[in-house]
């Protein structure tokens, strides 16, 4: 198995992003420029002048601070995700480790899929991952989640990660039938890395995991059966990183 990150789609989408985000401040700033131009010439005519003046100037600041949040966003996209990249080392320690067919990918990041914390391509088809590192205890009742506050009592959780799972796994349904693959099956599951973590579950919509239990999950549902071929597997993992 591999354990692979795709750096090329990030610096890719970096770009974009910053070619993106320059267009759009460079449109900010020539208009906050004709702004100040009509105050300080009346080339529209004295009655005209200023009140173009202040709606160029009104519409170019948005847009240059817009810009530059766009540039300031692409120069700072994530590199590499650390928990994925745990949860990637940690099957390879596992009998998939040994078998080639299996690819995971970490870190994905493209325009027409968004991110996905990880992917594990083999198989069974594809496995979407969301890893997160949320610390104490946590009871999952199908989509729904509740934590433990340090006095000790039960409140509704301020993230989902099952919800945030599924919305990957529907994006990247979406992205492989636009790529003529839809009929490669794809799954989810939520990871929780954190050593302390004490998760509880209840039917869960999802599947849900600690690290140390994360094979035996997998074989449960993902790992149950073969179901796509070797050129499918290489087919879905290049139209992923490519």
């Amino acid at each position: 198995m591999q354990n692979i990150n795709p750096s090329k789609n990030v610096n890719r989408r970096g770009r974009f992003y910053g070619v993106m985000g320059f267009f759009v401040f460079l449109i900010g700033l020539i208009s906050i420029a004709l702004g100040i131009l009509l105050f300080l010439l009346p080339l529209a005519g004295e009655s005209l002048s200023t009140p173009l003046g202040v709606c160029f100037t009104v519409v170019g600041i948005p847009f240059g601070l817009g810009g530059l949040g766009v540039v300031v966003r692409g120069l700072t996209l994530q590199k590499d995700n650390p928990l994925a990249y745990e949860v990637g080392e940690f099957l390879k320690q596992t009998s998939i480790g040994s078998d080639a067919r299996y690819i995971f990918v970490r870190n994905i990041s493209r325009r027409r899929l968004g991110y996905i914390d990880a992917v594990l391509v083999g198989p069974p088809g594809v496995l979407v991952f969301r890893a997160v590192d949320y610390p104490g205890t946590w009871i999952n009742e199908r989509s729904e989640w509740r934590n433990r506050t340090r006095s000790g009592n039960l409140k509704s959780a301020n993230t989902n990660p099952t919800r945030e799972c599924a919305k990957d796994v529907y994006a990247l349904r979406k992205f492989l039938k636009k790529n003529d693959l839809g009929h490669v099956p794809v799954h989810g599951i939520v990871v929780f890395t954190s050593n302390s973590a004490n998760v509880q579950k209840d039917a869960p919509l999802i599947p849900v995991s600690t690290m140390n239990n994360l094979f035996r999950t997998m074989s449960e549902d993902y790992l149950l059966d073969d179901r796509i071929n070797h050129p499918t597997i290489r087919a879905t993992v290049d139209s992923i990183i490519d």
